[in-house]
């Protein structure tokens, strides 16, 4: 599936064709072999009553159909048995595409509004459209195409026994499989709809609460918030009560039908006699096939129920389609920068430079200043006065006001590939991968030797530690280095950096959280093997890089 074009339930079903091929072959075959257990089972019960009855028992094959029977079970059991197993492999694979698809769409997406993105509440929607997604082959498509090849057995079958019996059978699998799906869906998809987005809303308010119940409480709001969430509450029952009306009334309609077919039936086959005062089958029409035609027609009403609430599933995978298509980005909208390949970063200058964040508009002050090969600059002043942003814009990942000369050639540094290429940038929470610590510092240098690995943990004071673990460079960190301190995090993603060994260094505080012997130590690497040339930081804490730099006050 193209990461550049939208998601569509046609591309997603045809993403993995080999993969969905191989469950919806065994759930036929399971579907099959269900339908054909009982005709068989019936036509062999009738056969063999009539065979005693007649006084031909002697005769009769009892193996034959005994063994049919016996194999359309064993059919049956493993291919649902089989189907499951290969449908969530093949569900699971689908996942992995449709997580790959978002992530795609936010890596083209315009960094300054990658928040918009990140808020928790639109990642617990996007964990529950995925969901939803996902189950569409296995609750709509495939029940669908297991009933459609039910009924044409059993058209096959009524063709051998009477052809007038065809018409019924032909009407009544229109009505299962295109009316009563269509009717039902017709009469609830507004509330599927409506259900799904509320069940969203719901939840986010509810999380919300906990971390407003304070001021609510103080202000006086707490009974309005509490009527609106009831509100919520009372809209999603009636959705939820309008979905079950319409799904139960899908499938009386569907046991409607059934009977009304087998009705049918007899009433085709069968005729009045009067010399016996009785009913008896037309000529041609045996007794054993008919019996085992009923017991299909039954098999196969159990597998046209589920449509009657596949619409469910139905529109909730639209309106999942429908928000997770709110993500895409079309290439076609963004502005890629054409270009000479920019030389090797030797000096920056900003004028009237003023960074800020796209969702609140705040940053620093404008500001001038420049640096060259080989110096340092301090960025000092007050907390809140802007120096984390000023940072985030000289690397190119927040807007900014004013102008900036790179290699004294002007320049937009924002989402500036070629300008971030040449930028190392520590931000004061880095992010470390669920990898193992050798994947985390090879994402700065692919091909670092396990011997340059030790060497950049013993510049960042990480040596000894990494040694004491278990496993060593192969230790798996926990998601978000969770299982790893402050300092500890900051330091592995800042060797990780110094792998990259990229001519622009920009560190925001370093050295938080870090003793006085690891600020030593890292001071000594960035001094020496790991000198950058050009370093900026922020730091609060006097150190060794502190006596060599210009200090700009922010």
């Amino acid at each position: 599936m193209s990461n550049e074009s939208k998601l569509s339930l046609k591309r997603l079903l045809w993403a993995n064709p080999r993969g969905f091929a191989l469950p919806l072959f065994l759930g036929v075959v399971a579907s099959l072999a269900g339908v054909a257990l009982l005709g068989i089972s019936g036509w062999f019960l009738s056969a063999a009553g009539l065979a005693g009855v007649l006084g031909t028992y002697k005769a009769f094959n009892y193996f034959l159909p005994g063994a049919l029977v016996r194999l359309m079970a064993i059919l049956r059991t493993a291919g649902r048995y089989g189907e499951q197993v290969f449908a969530h492999d093949h569900l699971l694979g689908l996942l992995k595409t449709l997580r790959l698809w978002v992530w795609d769409q936010r890596v083209a997406k315009d960094s300054a509004n990658l928040h918009q993105q990140s808020r928790g509440d639109l990642l617990q929607r996007l964990v529950s459209d995925l969901d939803q997604i996902i189950r569409w082959p296995l609750v709509v498509l495939m029940p669908w195409v297991y009933a459609t090849l039910a009924y044409l057995s059993v058209l096959v079958l009524a063709s051998f026994i009477s052809t007038t019996l065809l018409w019924p059978i032909i009407i009544a699998a229109v009505i299962h499989l295109l009316v009563v799906p269509y009717l039902c869906g017709h009469f609830a998809s507004r509330a599927v709809h409506v259900g799904q987005i509320l069940g969203t809303h719901r939840r986010s308010r509810f999380v919300s609460l906990f971390s407003a119940l304070i001021t609510l409480t103080i202000r006086g709001h707490w009974q309005q918030y509490a009527e609106r969430l009831n509100e919520l509450d009372t809209r999603q029952k009636q959705a939820e009560l309008r979905i079950q009306k319409a799904i139960s009334l899908g499938r009386l309609a569907s046991y409607s039908v059934t009977i009304a077919l087998l009705c049918s039936f007899f009433l085709l086959v069968m005729r009045y006699q009067p010399q016996t005062n009785g009913l008896s089958l037309v000529p041609g029409v045996d007794g054993a096939w008919l019996v085992a035609l009923v017991l299909s027609v039954l098999a196969v009403n159990e597998l046209v129920l589920p449509l009657a609430q596949s619409f469910v599933a139905q529109g909730q995978s639209q309106v999942g389609l429908r928000r997770m298509n709110q993500l895409h980005t079309d290439a076609s909208e963004e502005n890629i920068a054409l270009g000479l390949p920019l030389a090797r970063v030797k000096s920056l200058e900003l004028i009237n430079w003023r960074g800020y964040h796209a969702s609140s508009g705040l940053g620093n002050k404008p500001i001038s200043l420049k640096v060259a090969t080989h110096e340092t600059i301090w960025l000092r002043g007050n907390s809140g006065c802007g120096k984390s942003t000023l940072l985030a814009s000289l690397a190119g990942d927040c807007l900014a006001e004013g102008g900036a000369l790179v290699n004294d050639q002007r320049m937009d540094l924002y989402d500036n590939q070629d300008y971030q290429a040449q930028i190392s940038y520590l931000p004061q929470t880095p992010y470390v991968f669920q990898q193992t610590l050798a994947a985390n510092l090879r994402l700065g240098d692919e091909n670092a030797t396990e011997e340059s690995l030790w060497e950049v943990l013993d510049a960042v004071a990480l040596g000894d530690w990494a040694r004491s673990l278990p496993k060593g460079l192969d230790t798996l960190l926990g998601a978000q280095g969770r299982d790893l301190s402050g300092g500890q995090r900051k330091r592995l993603v800042l060797a990780r950096l110094l792998l990259r060994n990229a001519p622009v260094l920009l560190l925001d505080e370093p050295f938080d959280g870090l003793d006085s012997e690891s600020i030593q130590c890292i001071c000594t690497s960035l001094q020496r093997i790991y000198r950058p040339e050009i370093l900026v930081f922020i730091s609060h804490i006097n150190s060794p890089l502190s006596e060599k730099a210009t200090i700009i006050n922010v």
